[in-house]
């Protein structure tokens, strides 16, 4: 077949990768949304193991001034223009609902013990809660391992889960890296960083960016994928520089 210049022409073998990479849990599925997804069993373990960690670090009256807190942060947030985030395109009601929850907690434990403490502290939550969420949000490793290089299954795999999620107003991006052996995104604004910001509290964001560098190593090393990110938005950065490589063992 000719190329007529639209684009690069598919083989079949491309044409039956990319379906097969398609397949995958959760391709082209913004992250937002991956997160609304989970299953509704999972956000009650992980809420009540949440208020577990939290009250285990107050006392009697920082238990009561803790949850007038919350109270009052989520009705604070009711009243925040969140058209700045609207207008990228974020539409799941469910997904900002969570975070508000989350922020809003935040947000009272910073008002009983400062921010520092009150980060350390969603840090722990992160440690108990984020493992078994934030793997749902990717394919199954036994499902990438099916392919003989699974560098170029999650080449293919990010490309559309970042096309999703810059349509889905979560995040935008931009490509730094694009090689056969090594991929780099660059995050340069982030809905849970925006969220925070509008919410009065932009250090909530670090426990969430926390919780991607509990789980990420991990999986990738187990495709045979080394994980690097060395700054990000919420900690000050330029952006979130979102690395990936092929090891060469």
């Amino acid at each position: 077949m000719a190329n007529t210049g639209k684009g690069p022409v598919l083989t079949n073998d491309s044409r039956q990768f990319k379906s097969k990479v398609a397949d995958l849990r959760n391709y082209g599925v913004a992250s937002s949304d991956a997160e609304s997804r989970w299953p509704d069993s999972l956000m009650q373990q992980m809420r009540k193991a949440a208020r577990g960690i939290v009250l285990g670090h107050l006392g009697f009256m920082q238990r009561f001034r803790f949850l007038i807190g919350f109270l009052a942060a989520k009705y604070r947030a009711r009243k925040v223009d969140l058209s700045p985030i609207r207008e990228k395109g974020m539409t799941n009601e469910k997904f900002l609902a969570t975070q508000i929850e989350y922020i809003s907690m935040f947000s009272a434990l910073t008002q009983v013990l400062g921010v520092e403490q009150a980060e350390q502290i969603m840090k722990q939550v992160m440690d108990v809660t984020a493992r078994e969420a934030l793997l749902l949000c990717l394919p199954e490793a036994s499902d990438v391992r099916s392919f003989p290089d699974t560098m170029a299954v999650f080449r293919e795999y990010l490309c559309g889960s970042l096309k999703a999620s810059r349509t889905a107003g979560c995040l935008e991006t931009t490509i730094a890296e694009d090689r056969d052996n090594a991929f780099q995104f660059n995050v340069t604004w982030c809905v849970w960083l925006e969220l925070a910001r509008l919410l009065g509290a932009p250090e909530a964001c670090r426990p969430n960016c926390y919780s991607d560098d509990l789980v990420f190593p991990d999986y990738f090393g187990s495709l045979g994928i080394d994980y690097r990110r060395t700054q990000t938005l919420a900690c000050g950065g330029t952006c979130c520089d979102f690395r990936f490589e092929k090891r060469q063992d």
